[in-house]
């Protein structure tokens, strides 16, 4: 699919030949083509990481079952990577968890009957709890007004990487975890990867194993969007510290009627528009905006 500038109106042509030309495009497709592969291992898969290769991503997996019987480095200490390896372990696989933090973080279970106390000093979100999450949860336009800097750090710092606390049971004592570890380069074969690690101590260390799992999130990139042309992109202003969309109050990018939701806003309206939390509010301004300018 590629989408271009046609006039004052928007070119949209899909892989089957499909053509149409419309007055505003919202571009909604959430995380894909923004996986984010760790400059060490990305030399191991110049043309990317596939399920298939020595090196993937854990957002190109819908089954992990092919993996029974090898051996799996997932590397990352978030949901992402902590799921995927109680998953390979459920399917026979051999997993360990290189996580860079010094400990791997757990949800705690939601509490419906907490008392009034403990609602004051750590209000409720959809997000978690806490007076910041809240905030940011209640009022994303407040978080819009913010300075560019507070906005990017509370993006960047908000909701660290940790597990879900109904996956504890099935990962805890049960998978191999490597905290306070890092990858600090990688080199392979034909069939296996030998993985350069440091460690608390800082002394180097070599694993060996058939593949590798990157649960190492993804970076917001505007240039990552394939079906925006390169025309379309360079009018796009961005986030000044990112290369995620400027955005008005109305998610209206510096080109007019071209529209961004989900984490490519996040910059801008807080954490909130990385979940499905944030449709809600996200949906009822672009529509106001399309519908008053149509």
């Amino acid at each position: 699919m590629a989408v271009d500038r046609d006039g004052a109106a928007f070119s949209v042509r899909s892989d089957d030949g499909q053509h149409l030309t419309t007055a505003a495009a919202v571009v909604a497709t959430g995380l894909n083509g923004l996986a984010y592969i760790p400059r060490e291992l990305r030399a191991l898969v110049p043309e990317g990481p596939r399920p298939a290769g020595l090196v993937s991503h854990t957002s190109q997996h819908t089954d992990l079952s092919p993996y029974a019987g090898r051996r799996v480095a997932v590397i990352g200490g978030g949901q992402s990577a902590l799921e995927s390896a109680a998953l390979l372990h459920e399917a026979g696989a051999e997993a360990q968890v290189f996580v860079r933090e010094r400990q791997v973080l757990w949800g705690m279970r939601p509490d419906l009957a907490r008392p009034w106390t403990r609602r004051l000093a750590k209000p409720a979100s959809p997000l978690g709890t806490g007076w910041i999450l809240a905030a940011a949860c209640k009022t994303p336009g407040g978080v819009k007004r913010l300075p560019a800097s507070a906005r990017l750090m509370m993006f960047r710092r908000a909701l660290g990487p940790s597990g879900g606390w109904w996956l504890r049971d099935r990962a805890e004592g049960v998978v191999a975890v490597r905290t306070s570890c890092r990858v600090t380069g990688a080199t392979a074969d034909a069939d296996t990867v030998r993985l350069e690690l440091a460690g608390p101590t800082g002394g180097p260390e070599t694993v060996v194993v058939d593949h590798v799992l990157a649960a190492t999130g993804y970076r917001l990139d505007l240039d990552a969007v394939p079906f925006l042309t390169s025309t379309l992109r360079t009018g796009v202003a961005c986030v000044p510290g990112s290369k995620a969309p400027d955005l008005t109050g109305a998610f209206e990018s510096s080109v007019p009627g071209l529209y961004f939701t989900g984490s490519l806003a996040a910059p801008m309206f807080g954490p909130m528009m990385r979940f499905v939390a944030g449709t809600r509010y996200a949906a009822t301004r672009i529509a106001r905006r399309v519908t008053t300018t149509s």
